[in-house]
Formats: structure tokens, C-alpha cells, sequence
């Protein structure tokens, strides 16, 4: 029978671009003996086979844009389905999601439904872990721009973003428990250490498929500092999911900036107690999974060593007394509201009241 591979992710590990690539492909892998399953798929990735994991053992509604045009809770037998069609045909399944990555609550409940829909094969869990730093400052930078609004400070997003709530140890502990030590193949997120420096390559020789071609080219940078401090209060003051990359392209025009790198957005003492838990962790998948070597090449960077996240009061004086220029000449009418709240939020917090010209504030505040 088929070997199955699950590539869980992590996020943040060029996973978009890898399901991308391996979705135009589909035909190519399946004449190479690879089925990489369509009836389960939304878009590129099997996120619907998470999704219906999720409303079957922990009671939560996924949201209807992870589904489409497909139906809740058949999934797994759209999969079992098409394998049983083309099993004549194929060697090896892969099934993408980073959707399974990070998930606890009900953790052994889910895998043991993924093994009895996939009884008889031998599975293999594919995971491609980055450095926890780096993970942490890219995704709560990401969920700050992206169309989930992240409003609120990065200590409390690491306090409660399910992503967080385990280490990279004993998440890789679960599946294991599952699928068995072996068949769990840990790659770090490193360029050093990919096949011929390239993720693709490397992800296609992990998984023995046929070798396909794309250059990977992270396309979510991350925000600037004052760009990252003011879509936060453009989320606090809410607006439609289905305008955010509207309302973060007239930021960006706003508040023109280079995005940040290699900060730490919590002070030093709780990024210090943060960076103790991860390589605690990685010592333990080095001990456990790697036979003594090192997950990662490079070392988490020790506190001295970043600079601290904080907003210069002045520059984002300038921005607000720019933006309120552009608002007042009718630019970006429709979205004018939201805009004078979100300035006048930031105003308030960083106490920049003295460093706007007063007839900014009238019109800020003329304006609400």
C-alpha cells in the first residue's frame, strides 16, 4: 500500500509555497506514482481535513472559508476515496496542512481518527521547524497584517495563541506516539542545512518525489515598526475581514518603511525566561530525534543581543500629522473613520497630543 506523508508545517516554513507548487503539479506526481489528493483540498492545502479534526474533537465551527463549495465532515472519505481509485497507480500520498501543527487540545483523539482513516498504510510525518525566535516575531508580526486583526500586545499573543501553548518537543512527542519515532522527519528551516540550499529540493528527496522546480521567495514580509504599531490600532478599532489588504495598502502608502528585522517585541527579562524554554526544548529533540546533533545551525540570539521593539514618538508624530494631510484632501474617503479613530487611539496611547499641530487635532477630532 501507499506511503502517506503529512506535511504539517510548521507555519511560517515556506508551506504556501511548497502546496502551491506541488498543486500545479498534481498530474506530473501522479504519472511518478505521487498522488497529492484534489477531493480533499481547498486551494492548494488539505486544510479541510484539519478543519473537520477540529469540529469532530473539540466542538469549534471552523469558519466557512476554509471549506468553499465542500461540505463539513467528509474530507477524510474524500480522501480515502480518491486513494482507493488511483491505488493501482501510486506509491506515496502527500497531504499538506500547517493547520495540524500546533494543535493540543485533543491532540491523541485527532491523530487516532488520522490513523484509523489511514489503516493499513504506513505514514510518515513530515516537519520543517524554525527557529522558535524567528517564528514567534514573523507570525505575531503576520497575524498584526494579516486578515486575522491581531489587536492586542506580542506578550499576549505568545499567552494565547494555541501555537504557543506547546514546545516543539512535546508536540513532536504526539505525533510520534502516534506514527512511531521513525516515522517522524524533522528538517530544520534553515537554507544551510536544505538539499543544494533549496526547500523544494530538499522537501522532495524527504519525501522521495519526483524533483519539481520554483525559486522560494518569502512573500510576507513583515511591517516596519510604525506600521506594525498602527495597523494594531486600525485592528482595535475593528473593520471588515474583507477589507484588510485595502486598509493596509493606504497604511503602507501612509507610512512608507522598511520592515523590521531581528527585534524582540517583550522586554528582555521575559524574552530571556522564553528563549531558556526553547532550547530546553531543542536539546531535547537533538537528544531524542537527532541522535546528539544540533537542530539548529544558528543559536537564538541572546537578549543583549536584539534590540527592543518600541515606537520613536516623534517619527510617528510626523506619520500622523502626513496621514491627517492626505485624509483632508479627500483622499481614501470611504475609509476616513476608521483611519481618524485608529490616529487618534494612537495619539492617546503614546500621549503625542503637544506634538501635533492644533489644527490637525480639530480635524481629527472634527471628523469622528
Amino acid at each position: 500500500m501507499a506511503t502517506v506523508y503529512i506535511h504539517i508545517g510548521a507555519p511560517k516554513t515556506a508551506t504556501s509555497t511548497l502546496q502551491g507548487v506541488l498543486a500545479n503539479n498534481d498530474r506530473k506526481l501522479l504519472r511518478h506514482g505521487v498522488l497529492y489528493p484534489r477531493d480533499s483540498r481547498h486551494g492548494d492545502a488539505h486544510h479541510l481535513l484539519v478543519c473537520d479534526l477540529i469540529e469532530q474533537h473539540q466542538g469549534v465551527r471552523m469558519p466557512d472559508i476554509w471549506y468553499g463549495d465542500k461540505p463539513r465532515g467528509q474530507a477524510w472519505a474524500a480522501l480515502r476515496s480518491e486513494m482507493q481509485r488511483h491505488a493501482a497507480e501510486i506509491d506515496s500520498v502527500i497531504i499538506s496542512s500547517e493547520l495540524f501543527f500546533g494543535q493540543n487540545k485533543g491532540i491523541e483523539a485527532m491523530l487516532d481518527t488520522v490513523s484509523d482513516h489511514l489503516g493499513g498504510h504506513e505514514v510518515k510525518v513530515v516537519v520543517y521547524l524554525r527557529r522558535q525566535d524567528q517564528l514567534y516575531s514573523s507570525f505575531y508580526n503576520q497575524d498584526v497584517k494579516g486578515v486575522r486583526q491581531w489587536p492586542h500586545s506580542a506578550y499576549q499573543f505568545y499567552q494565547t495563541h494555541q501555537m504557543f501553548r506547546q514546545d516543539y518537543h512535546s508536540m513532536l512527542n504526539a505525533w510520534s506516539s502516534a506514527f512511531g519515532k521513525h516515522n517522524v522527519l524533522i528538517r530544520p528551516f534553515e537554507q544551510e542545512q536544505w538539499l543544494d540550499g533549496d526547500i523544494l529540493r530538499d522537501f522532495c528527496a524527504l519525501t522521495g518525489t519526483v524533483q519539481l522546480t520554483s525559486t522560494y521567495r518569502d512573500q510576507n514580509e513583515s511591517l516596519g515598526a510604525l506600521q506594525l504599531y498602527l495597523k494594531r490600532c486600525l485592528n482595535q478599532v475593528g473593520y471588515a475581514k474583507s477589507d484588510n489588504e485595502e486598509v493596509l495598502r493606504i497604511l503602507q502608502k501612509m507610512c512608507p518603511e522598511e520592515p523590521l528585522k531581528g527585534c524582540s517585541y517583550v522586554h528582555k527579562g521575559l524574552y530571556r525566561s522564553y528563549r531558556s524554554e526553547w532550547a530546553k526544548a531543542n536539546r531535547a529533540i537533538s537528544r531524542d530525534y537527532l541522535d546528539g546533533a544540533p537542530l539548529f545551525h544558528s543559536t537564538i540570539p541572546r537578549p543583549r543581543d536584539l534590540e527592543l521593539y518600541q515606537i520613536d514618538a516623534q517619527a510617528l508624530a510626523a506619520v500622523i500629522a502626513h496621514a491627517t494631510a492626505e485624509l483632508r484632501k479627500g483622499l481614501y474617503s470611504d475609509h476616513r473613520p476608521l483611519f481618524t479613530r485608529a490616529l487618534l487611539l494612537a495619539l492617546a496611547e503614546q500621549g503625542l497630543w503637544d506634538l501635533l499641530p492644533g489644527d490637525d487635532s480639530a480635524s481629527l477630532l472634527g471628523w469622528v
